[in-house]
């Protein structure tokens, strides 16, 4: 899933009506597995050069940049962050956010094929090659990706009335339409 799919779903998932300040940590927990990979894109192209022929197809399955990747998406780690969260802070604010990047990693594995992650580092170097891909049309993203906009927009409707601010729900509308538009030129072009 893209990192806009994940921070509407677990939002949608996570939030409470009653304590909208939690939209905030399930937003965090929903980026921060994607965060090094923005890292990556950033370093290789703008400071680097490399060219993305050579981008994603070796430099991003360098192993110092896949374990700089595995650690955003250990779910062993997030596990930790949990318990400490639930059993030693007793902060509900900590739980939310390990929860949405439990939930990232866990749609993720789902839907990654040949670019998935070590998603039990350090304890494995396992990594599941899911059948399908939210973006390879070689592993079925023909019909991923369209059930993927179908769910990000009805977690988007049904967060939208639970948003409390005006540039809150210009943000979801606004990511909904840049996120259709996107679909349109990857995949209908």
């Amino acid at each position: 899933m893209v990192t806009q799919s994940h921070v509407i779903l677990n939002i949608a998932l996570l939030s409470k009506r009653e304590k909208p300040f939690l939209h905030f940590y399930a937003f965090i927990g929903a980026v921060l597995p994607d965060l090094p990979m923005f890292i990556f894109f950033a370093v290789e192209t703008f400071i680097l050069r490399t060219p993305q022929r050579e981008l994603w197809g070796s430099r991003y399955f360098m192993e110092a940049w896949q374990t700089f990747f595995d650690l955003f998406n250990a779910i062993p780690l997030i596990l930790i962050v949990l318990g400490i969260g639930y059993y030693l802070l007793n902060s509900e604010r900590i739980v939310v956010f390990a929860w949405s990047m439990l939930l990232h990693c866990g749609f993720d594995f789902l839907t990654h094929h040949d670019d998935g992650h070590h998603h039990f580092f350090p304890l494995s170097d396992f990594v599941f090659e899911s059948p399908i891909s939210y973006w390879d049309r070689d592993h079925y993203a023909g019909i991923v990706a369209p059930i993927e906009r179908l769910v990000m927009l009805a977690a988007s409707i049904y967060l939208f009335r639970r948003l409390k601010t005006r540039i809150a729900r210009w943000a979801l509308v606004i990511i909904n339409v840049l996120f259709l538009g996107s679909y349109l030129l990857f995949f209908l072009r």
